[in-house]
């Protein structure tokens, strides 16, 4: 019976969460040309935290909030490359780069030849 109070509960908050996304949202483009735009953008990211912190009390909202600090977690533990790594790494991608389209040229002037070799031996029978 707890779980159907809960999910209940779940649905309303869910929905007062959506009302106050929509209010925000009708209020930033009603008052497009009667306020400053900054006043617009304060109370649209207000409605969007207010919202945000009502979908957070319900047992979806809870379990996305924990998945993004998981998130935040091993963000913290990737291992950036350095400036002379990142360096290096772009250095090494351009010169193969450069290689291989080099490599490329001269495939295509030889194929290229040699199909006009042929198409020119086969016109002369």
């Amino acid at each position: 019976m707890a779980a159907e109070k809960s999910s209940s509960s779940d649905i309303v908050l869910w929905i007062l969460a959506a009302l106050v996304l929509g209010a925000g949202l009708y209020g930033f483009v009603y008052f497009e040309g009667q306020t400053m735009t900054l006043i617009r953008v304060v109370g649209l990211v207000a409605a969007v935290g207010f919202a945000l912190a009502i979908a957070s009390r319900t047992t979806k909202g809870r379990e996305g909030f924990a998945y993004v600090r998981e998130v935040d977690v091993e963000r913290r533990k990737v291992v950036w490359p350095t400036r002379q790594e990142t360096l290096q790494t772009t250095l090494i991608v351009l010169v193969v780069t450069v290689v291989v389209a080099i490599i490329l040229f001269i495939m295509d002037t030889a194929f290229g030849g040699l199909v006009r070799w042929l198409i020119g031996m086969g016109g002369d029978l």
